[in-house]
């Protein structure tokens, strides 16, 4: 079960998609206009009668809340770590999301104003956000921004990240080295097959000449290098 204050001010859960590091393209529907980059973060809720108050805090503020429900049976596949504690059939995939333009201006987020990743170590707080990426399956708090509009109604943002259970999201290196498809002794025949390269065509290695003995420079034109 997710845990909040009363005000949804934080809301606790299973993290994923955890893409705070660095700004990801915002998702764009056909011939709408061009969003700008944006930060985002999801969190996993298992408590439906939480995520109806969630979705009802919304709507009192006249916002519309990304909440997506997934079978439990599915959840595993898609996201590739297990199934928070307390799931039942489904679960709800909240997630929250700041631009990295400061409101319709036009101008750049503040460095201030970007959310960040803290991870709760013993009694420390310490900041991850460029040096640590979280894995899905990890747990913590995000905190949100409430923005009241002027025209009425309010909007809620991605503030900030507190891991209060690691699961590091590892780059892995590729596999892939240059030049390993000339690995074996085959070649393209030009029609979509191979033949075999005989022997006598394949490159030797050419043969080591020793090194020519490099003449000893003036003493005084040594002194004469730009470095």
């Amino acid at each position: 079960m997710s845990n909040t204050n009363n005000d949804f001010s934080k809301v606790s859960g299973t993290i994923v998609f955890c893409q705070m590091a660095e700004p990801v393209k915002a998702f764009v529907k056909p011939g709408a206009p061009k969003k700008a980059d944006e930060y985002k973060c999801s969190l996993v809720l298992t408590d439906e009668d939480y995520v109806d108050e969630l979705e009802a805090y919304g709507k009192s503020l006249d916002t519309l809340l990304s909440i997506k429900k997934v079978k439990t049976s599915e959840f595993e596949e898609k996201y590739k770590c297990p199934v928070p504690e307390g799931a039942a059939k489904n679960v709800w995939i909240f997630t929250l999301r700041k631009s990295t333009e400061l409101g319709k201006t036009g101008r750049p987020l503040p460095d201030i104003h970007k959310p960040k990743v803290f991870e709760k170590i013993k009694n420390t707080m310490v900041e991850i956000t460029s040096t640590k990426l979280v894995g899905n399956g990890a747990y913590g708090t995000l905190s949100i921004d409430k923005f009241d509009r002027s025209a009425g109604g309010s909007s809620l943002f991605l503030k900030n990240l507190l891991v209060t259970s690691m699961v590091e999201y590892v780059k892995k290196d590729s596999d892939y080295e240059a030049g390993s498809e000339f690995g074996d002794d085959t070649a393209s025949d030009g029609n979509g097959g191979s033949t075999r390269v005989p022997a006598s065509a394949k490159t030797k290695e050419a043969p080591k000449v020793k090194p020519k003995a490099k003449p000893q420079e003036d003493e005084d034109d040594s002194f004469d290098l730009p470095f």
